[in-house]
């Protein structure tokens, strides 16, 4: 047999080899560690950078859209206050002694510009009945009125005792009639608050009063709310020409005889003697209630723009040829 002597210099050199061998394929795993992890790095730093890019992005789109919006904004702002000018400028066109449906404020118009458009309407306040009217100046009670608005509540179908509660938000004292609520009912509600004592500075503040809730005030599938036919702006006089048929019996006129009124309308303005022949007791006792023009209107102008809309409201007065305006109100 022959045998392999290993002298002290070749067994060096063996086990040198041998580590070599393992260093190079330690070093190896090492390094394909390293470009592993190198890489993930790599990886996650451009996700950070992709996702920032994005954030970005989206951050200076939402920048030009709200910049965009603002600027729609004041011009569809812009347009409605135009709108409001126009309306008054037609309004003073109408030249008649009377109003009535044939006058050319009466339909609505629509206007068309390169920025957008403008929607106009006129209302007739006049048309309505004047809550206000039932308490005089010297905090006195106007029976005409009063009745006037009790044949109202009675047309419609409401409960009578929404007069007393009426009342008593109008009077000084603090004593409620049989029906009414005074400061002690009021106290009790959350939050708790007073009656004015006085007449409504806004229509809108029926709802304050007891027994005046959405479903008597608001319109409804069934019919007409009181919002409908009350006004707290006007002469405390009603242009028979274009008042509602439920005013026109509340004012005392009888079913027949409200009949007779819109079929004479249709054909043209009503006047005093029309009346007289329809029904004389009734429109005698009426005089100062009834006129056939109007002198309060509330004209909405909207505005749309790239779909943004905007709505203005006011309430003028027509006299002497000239339009003052006496109340934004809210929308």
């Amino acid at each position: 047999m022959k045998k392999i002597i290993f002298s002290p210099n070749t067994s060096i050199s063996f086990f040198s080899k041998r580590r070599e061998r393992r260093f190079k394929k330690s070093n190896s795993s090492l390094f394909s560690m390293e470009g592993g992890f190198i890489l993930v790095l790599t990886l996650g730093f451009l996700a950070i950078l992709a996702a920032n890019a994005l954030i970005l992005t989206e951050f200076v789109n939402r920048r030009m859209e709200l910049h965009h919006n603002q600027k729609t904004r004041f011009l569809v702002e812009k347009l409605a206050s135009a709108g409001i000018t126009a309306a008054e400028s037609i309004l003073l066109m109408d030249t008649n002694t009377y109003d009535w449906f044939s006058d050319i404020w009466v339909k609505p118009k629509h206007m068309e510009f390169p920025e957008g458009s403008v929607d106009i309407t006129i209302e007739a306040l006049d048309t309505r009945f004047n809550v206000n009217s039932i308490i005089n100046r010297d905090k006195s009670f106007n029976t005409q009125a009063s009745t006037i608005f009790s044949n109202l509540l009675s047309v419609m179908g409401f409960s009578s005792s929404l007069l007393d509660t009426l009342l008593d938000w109008f009077d000084s004292d603090d004593f409620p009639r049989v029906f009414g609520a005074e400061s002690d009912y009021y106290g009790t509600l959350s939050p708790p608050y007073k009656p004015t004592n006085g007449p409504l500075d806004d229509i809108y503040e029926l709802a304050y009063i007891k027994g005046f809730t959405p479903e008597i005030l608001l319109h409804s599938p069934q019919g007409k709310g009181l919002l409908d036919l009350l006004t707290t702006v006007s002469d405390n006089k009603i242009n028979v020409n274009m008042a509602d048929p439920i005013i026109l019996q509340a004012m005392g006129y009888s079913s027949e005889s409200v009949e007779k009124i819109l079929n004479e309308r249709e054909l043209r303005p009503l006047s005093i003697g029309i009346l007289m022949q329809i029904d004389r007791q009734t429109t005698s006792s009426l005089t100062r209630v009834i006129k056939f023009s109007s002198s309060y209107f509330r004209i909405i102008s909207k505005a749309e723009s790239n779909n943004i809309t905007f709505t203005r409201s006011v309430i003028v007065q027509r006299a002497n040829n000239k339009i003052t305006r006496l109340r934004w109100e809210r929308n």
